[in-house]
């Protein structure tokens, strides 16, 4: 019976606060939202890959403050509109340093006359206090006064290069948000990853430790010496120490990506494997007409195309604006033909990992035989028994890569390359 998550809330903290105080909460979407089987499978216990961007866009707390600041903030103001409320931004800002200047005036006006008076009469503890006091709170004024002028300054330059409206917000907004399923995505993807990788080192802490003593053993009879005895123990510690680093890395992983998709950081979801590449779709990708169609639909693309649209014909923001456009246009055909070459190469490396596995699920036949005739010791047979799980971790993690790979490579058909923002 699958029980009902517990879901990290949706407010304004960070993922730290989350893990240091969970809290519990309901997603933000109305019940219409999905069908009665998708709020199922979003409510278990069960993570699963196929549903990650719908729990990063019902639970994610990135996600959904930044979703809350942009319907907040939501407009159909030109860049026109959008500078001038910067520039009263500017402006206010402005007053309210030049409101607390005149109160330190006042205040430094209070403590000349009480310093004047100072030198006529001796003042009483309680007076010298004040004036201590009052002292430090002019200077706290002044320093106030001076910090908020120059967000002033910086609110009024940002308002001068400002090209900004609500479409370009709109499109910020949306790269951010398709960010963070992506991120998520490859959080799954690592955990899963560094998670297999235990198997494989356990596996080989045994033979190690199996190794160190048949070497002590015969260090006993002086077939060994020393120093091997040394190496075997160095190398069986040098394993410990690997397994532990990557506990500790699968459990920071499983932290993450719990608190990415809605559970609290120390809830045990299951989370199931990552899916399977399908190596079908590679005879369809074709990099020279998918780079066009990265470029059509990269979001930060648009986000600068509509800058350079609203910027003033012949000014030197222009120019630079089309110089950088038309560099970000040639580093995604460019990555566009780098992601290719990569799945092209993670699928040889599938196919060959493939090949290796069928070769030790044979040589492990062959092993087995042999252990039940008594031909191989039980240190061989580990061994043998370590190869084959190696080279089926090999494989899923070759799968695994290929998976991401076109996973990338289709993220950038629909507009979002992580290294060209």
């Amino acid at each position: 019976m699958k029980n009902i998550r517990t879901r990290a809330a949706a407010a304004a903290l960070s993922l730290v606060c989350l893990a240091a105080s969970p809290m519990t909460a309901l997603a933000d979407s109305p019940q219409f939202a999905h069908d009665e089987a998708t709020w199922a499978r979003l409510r278990d216990n069960v993570m699963e890959y196929d549903e990650l961007q719908m729990l990063v866009e019902e639970y994610n707390p990135y996600y959904l403050n930044n979703q809350g600041t942009y319907q907040q903030g939501r407009s159909v103001k030109d860049k026109n509109e959008i500078r001038q409320t910067q520039y009263d931004n500017a402006s206010d800002l402005a007053d309210s340093a030049e409101d607390l200047r005149d109160t330190a005036d006042t205040m430094k006006d209070a403590l000349e006359m009480m310093s004047d008076m100072a030198v006529a009469v001796t003042l009483d503890s309680a007076t010298k206090k004040q004036i201590s006091g009052m002292s430090s709170a002019y200077a706290s004024l002044m320093a106030a006064a001076a910090m908020i002028e120059q967000s002033s300054v910086s609110t009024r330059q940002s308002a001068d290069a400002s090209y900004e409206d609500s479409e370009t917000q709109k499109l910020a907004h949306q790269n951010t948000q398709t960010g963070l399923v992506v991120q998520t995505q490859g959080l799954f993807a690592s955990y899963n990853l560094a998670r297999k990788s235990l198997g494989t080192m356990q596996q080989n802490l045994a033979l190690a430790e199996q190794s160190l003593a048949m070497t002590q053993r015969q260090q006993a009879v002086g077939l060994a010496t020393a120093t091997d005895v040394l190496k075997a123990q160095n190398s069986v510690q040098s394993l410990q120490s690997g397994i532990t680093s990557t506990e500790a890395n699968v459990e920071n992983l499983r932290q993450q990506l719990c608190l990415a998709t809605g559970w609290k950081y120390n809830d045990q979801p299951v989370i199931e494997d990552l899916p399977k590449a399908n190596a079908a779709i590679i005879a369809g990708l074709n990099p020279d007409l998918d780079a066009q169609t990265a470029v059509d639909n990269n979001i930060s693309l648009k986000i600068n195309r509509r800058l350079l649209a609203n910027m003033e014909e012949g000014s030197t923001e222009k120019r630079n604006m089309e110089r950088t456009i038309a560099n970000q246009e040639q580093n995604i055909r460019s990555s566009v033909r780098t992601m290719y070459n990569t799945v092209v190469m993670d699928n040889t490396a599938l196919q060959a990992a493939q090949a290796a596995l069928v070769t030790e699920t044979k040589n492990m036949s062959i092993a087995d035989t042999k252990m039940q005739l008594g031909m191989i010791s039980s240190l061989e047979y580990l061994n043998a028994q370590i190869s084959l799980a190696s080279r089926q971790i090999e494989m899923e993690t070759a799968d695994m890569n290929l998976q991401q790979a076109l996973e990338s490579y289709q993220w950038a058909m629909n507009g979002y390359i992580a290294s060209v923002q």
